[in-house]
């Protein structure tokens, strides 16, 4: 894992030497049109869930595609969990431990410890976690990553814009999977997974920020070379079963779930805007190439402020 990290960083790092895509350059993520046999046209967009003003700039220049459509389709509608307390508190519950230890006794001491401190960090009160698993707290160890290490947030996520501009349009929201599946399968793997990840977070949060915002610009500048390498890199086997059975599952099947989402969409005759995270449109298994392989007419949509 820390082999890919580094990996990672090199890469990113010679895309930001060589183009950049800083606050004042263009920002025009990869967006596809999909058509198939009967001329039914879907979009593909792919997003990332966290972001900044700059992906506020991105809304601007494809909201006159988005409001085109018939409907706006997203992995779930985040927005709507958010705002609905009941279902967000039943998702929960199957992360709480309930075999009477709490999170301590699931994690080495110096771990705990530091994981503790980054928690308190981002003021997520670990106090108040003690009592979930160690795939919540994989998340929470993410999150507060993010809250402390990276200017970039989940509440100019792209995909929370979106969908907040299907709301204010009167555009219907579909939903790709659900907010109950996915948290499953986040639920799903070994322990062993999680602490390594939790390791992983803390191990390079130096760095994580820095990490972070290099994918985001590479996902900004559009140049799907150096973005698809990144997600590569990333999902790259290290020799391990776990994480090579994390990939394939968090991956690769939900990729081929997806394409089958977009065929659905395209079978029904209206045109629908495929939102989805942009490492599920990535290379030979990404969502992009399953429809091409299957048939349909997939080409790139160069779009500007004009369009």
């Amino acid at each position: 894992m820390k082999r890919r990290i580094i990996a990672l960083l090199l890469l990113t790092a010679l895309f930001f030497c060589a183009v950049g895509c800083g606050k004042n350059r263009a920002a025009s993520p990869l967006l596809w049109k999909v058509t198939d046999e009967a001329g039914h046209t879907l979009y593909l967009f792919g997003t990332m869930h966290v972001g900044d003003e700059r992906s506020k700039t991105v809304l601007e220049k494809v909201s006159p595609i988005l409001d085109g459509c018939d409907a706006l389709a997203v992995e779930f509608d985040v927005v709507a969990y958010q705002n609905d307390p009941a279902s967000s508190i039943d998702s929960l519950l199957p992360f709480l431990l309930t075999d009477g230890t709490t999170i301590g006794d699931h994690m080495p001491a110096d771990l705990y410890e530091r994981a503790c401190k980054l928690l308190d960090d981002a003021g997520l009160y670990p106090s108040m976690m003690q009592n979930y698993n160690l795939a919540m707290w994989g998340q929470l160890v993410e999150s507060a990553a993010i809250e402390t290490k990276s200017d970039l947030g989940t509440e100019s996520a792209m995909d929370v814009l979106l969908i907040n501009r299907a709301y204010e349009t009167g555009l219907p929201v579909l939903d790709i999977e659900s907010a109950a599946f996915q948290m499953t399968l986040l639920n799903s793997f070994d322990d062993e997974l999680y602490l390594a990840q939790i390791q992983t977070t803390l191990d390079n949060l130096d760095r994580y920020g820095m990490s972070l915002e290099m994918m985001y610009r590479a996902w900004l500048s559009g140049n799907r070379d150096v973005f698809w390498n990144i997600v590569a890199q990333q999902t790259a086997a290290d020799g391990s079963d776990l994480y090579a059975d994390y990939n394939a599952r968090l991956i690769t099947a939900r990729n081929a779930n997806m394409a089958q989402a977009a065929k659905a969409c395209l079978s029904g005759g209206k045109t629908v805007f495929f939102a989805v995270g942009a490492a599920h449109m990535a290379n030979e298994t990404g969502i992009v190439q399953l429809l091409t392989d299957a048939g349909y007419t997939v080409e790139e949509v160069k779009y500007s402020d004009n369009n």
